[in-house]
């Protein structure tokens, strides 16, 4: 029985991994949703921003379009370093999955194991009683018959 007290602390670490594993795919997805909305909203400015430009360009002096260019390209430039941490996140959490996967898997084989266990003993639990519930019917038979010592002799 202390194989499978062993082997139910096991279990009990491989659940804790599979938790601890699960909080880090959570967090891994929540800093790549913060990082897509960021990405979202530097997009959606740009757009709002070349939309109110196309309507004001017409009557604007060259400096101040050399300005509004030179801030576009700036923008332009930050959804691009955003978009790269939107691409490291999302590598953050798939390599997280994949840590949990396994975690789950290893949980799941031992869950299996502790289970074939189980119903191995559980078998030789029966046979036991079976080979004794047996012995105690041929004592009776060998009592009927009138030979004491059961047939041992």
């Amino acid at each position: 029985m202390s194989g499978m007290n062993g082997l139910e602390l096991a279990l009990s670490q491989a659940r804790d991994r599979r938790d601890a594993a699960a909080q880090v795919v959570a967090q891994a997805l929540q800093g790549w949703t913060a990082a897509k909305q960021q990405l979202d909203q530097l997009e959606s400015y740009a757009t709002e921003c070349t939309e109110r430009w196309a309507r004001q360009q017409a009557n604007c002096m060259p400096e101040i379009m050399r300005h509004h260019y030179q801030f576009m390209a700036r923008l332009t430039h930050a959804i691009g370093l955003q978009t790269g941490i939107v691409a490291d996140h999302g590598r953050q959490v798939e390599r997280a999955s994949v840590g949990s996967r396994a975690a789950e898997a290893r949980l799941e084989s031992l869950r299996q194991l502790l289970a074939a266990r189980r119903h191995d003993e559980q078998l030789t639990l029966e046979r036991r009683e079976q080979k004794q519930s047996d012995e105690r019917a041929a004592l009776q038979y060998s009592r009927r018959q009138g030979n004491p010592l059961g047939g041992f002799l």
